[in-house]
């Protein structure tokens, strides 16, 4: 089975939600304690052993492709001003991976902008990841899911359980048959279900790995009623067609389209970090008081 050696990133949003922010900057680049959110994403493609990337962006988001350039002048300066460490920081960024842009210049979908990467993937499988769904774990889940594609060798999904109540928000997944403990073969995924109506609180969370075949299913399904090519009603033709399988992957999820949710990492990212987590963890100790 041939392995996973590229990964797409969804990044073309035009982030309302975190307005005015986002008025001028991307919301991929709102910082988690001092690092942007999309670079903790493209972190766990590299840790998953993927060096090939194609980020979908919107025209005006060239910030992003700021950050992931390499920027001599900076590095000097800094190198110049004895700043060894930060200049290699800097650098690491800039060379981490092999980093490819598309530009979706219409917001007509999801499905859209993966028909972006096709050429990128040039007939291979290829993982797929939200750029506003931060997970964190140990153990990339690109390489877990990537590992599932490798054995079954079709459209894997990575889902968790959700609280019923928060099933509503999301793709439930149908499932057919339990693999081993974590794998789970499915011939359906019911988006936004009512709690009383969803197959299962198995819910898809932003992370995939689609087959090389995946783009006929992307040609087949009919524009929704917004005008949009929608991402998940390709990979439910798949499921119904031939079947594919859901993951549930390990890690902890943070949801970076939701204020909650941005505030939530930023706050356990701050405690988890080795130079400010002690001291913040006392700060918020006092704050509560």
């Amino acid at each position: 089975m041939k392995k996973v050696n590229k990964a797409i990133i969804l990044a073309a949003g035009r982030g309302t939600r975190f307005l005015p922010y986002t008025k001028a900057c991307p919301k991929e680049m709102l910082p988690v304690v001092d690092t942007p959110s999309l670079q903790l994403i493209v972190d766990e493609v590299v840790n998953a052993g993927i060096k090939d990337i194609l980020i979908i962006i919107s025209p005006d988001k060239t910030m992003i492709e700021k950050h992931f350039s390499v920027d001599g002048d900076f590095e000097n300066f800094l190198t110049q001003h004895g700043k060894n460490a930060e200049a290699k920081l800097l650098h690491d960024i800039g060379t981490m991976a092999n980093i490819k842009f598309a530009y979706q210049k219409v917001a007509n979908g999801s499905g859209s902008a993966v028909l972006l990467a096709e050429e990128f993937l040039d007939g291979q499988a290829g993982a797929v990841l939200n750029g506003d769904d931060l997970i964190y774990t140990d153990n990339s889940v690109t390489k877990q899911l990537a590992d599932c594609y490798e054995k079954y060798g079709t459209t894997v999904i990575g889902v968790q359980k959700v609280l019923p109540e928060n099933i509503v928000k999301y793709g439930s997944i149908d499932v057919v048959e339990q693999k081993d403990d974590r794998t789970f073969f499915i011939k359906n995924i019911v988006e936004k279900p009512a709690v009383d109506k969803a197959p299962s609180f198995y819910a898809a969370l932003g992370r995939y790995v689609i087959s090389a075949d995946f783009f006929d299913y992307l040609r087949k399904i009919s524009v929704a009623k917004n005008g949009e090519l929608q991402f998940t009603d390709a990979l439910n033709l798949q499921a119904q067609t031939n079947g594919i399988y859901a993951y549930d992957f390990e890690g902890l999820r943070y949801d970076l389209g939701d204020k909650l949710g941005y505030l939530k990492a930023t706050v356990e990212y701050g405690l988890r970090d080795e130079n400010l987590g002690a001291k913040f963890a006392e700060y918020l100790k006092q704050l509560v008081k």
